[in-house]
């Protein structure tokens, strides 16, 4: 079972606001490392959604978002699995993160240093785009082998390995 698989398996009992979409795509047995059919973000706002996913999950000594494929991820979801009116607080989220960056230090979110944006998208805690992208966010990191196997104390085979033999003058498994 690969990571993506244990997501469906986690998340088909149920899950908050922010999953839905991600819920739905489960459900449906989508290939979750696809590309988007319905198209919603153009070229800076891919570049905006990297960048906000990066300042969430930042590389470190382990990968970042970005290393693991997570824009693409986030973006498949609201694309294709989020209704309308369930993306448009992030993309209005967005857009008013930009704005804000664009007034505060001159610039996009994508343009500003790692500080600027830590403190920009900090102003946006309990937004609605916040509490959506910090979720698939997390969520698209830890279930992509990047972002699992990169982690201390990754174990792909957690437990004992103990050999189990049939034992022919027993008849039994020893």
């Amino acid at each position: 079972m690969n990571r993506r698989d244990m997501l469906r398996a986690a998340i088909g009992g149920g899950a908050g606001i922010a999953l839905i979409g991600l819920q739905r795509a489960c459900l449906a047995d989508t290939n979750l490392d696809g590309l988007p059919q319905n198209v919603v973000l153009d070229d800076h706002g891919r570049k905006l959604l990297a960048a906000i996913a990066e300042t969430i999950m930042p590389e470190t000594d382990t990968p970042g978002a970005i290393a693991a494929g997570v824009p693409q991820f986030v973006e498949l979801i609201l694309s294709d699995w989020y209704t309308a009116e369930e993306r448009q607080p992030v993309l209005e989220g967005m857009a008013a993160l930009d704005e804000d960056c664009a007034s505060a230090f001159g610039g996009s979110f994508a343009a500003c240093t790692e500080a600027q944006r830590t403190e920009a998208l900090a102003r946006t805690e309990g937004s609605d785009m916040f509490a959506i992208l910090k979720s698939l966010t997390v969520n698209g990191y830890f279930t992509s082998e990047v972002g699992a196997t990169s982690q201390p104390g990754y174990n792909p085979m957690p437990g004992v390995y103990r050999e189990v033999v049939f034992d022919k003058a027993t008849g039994r498994w020893v």
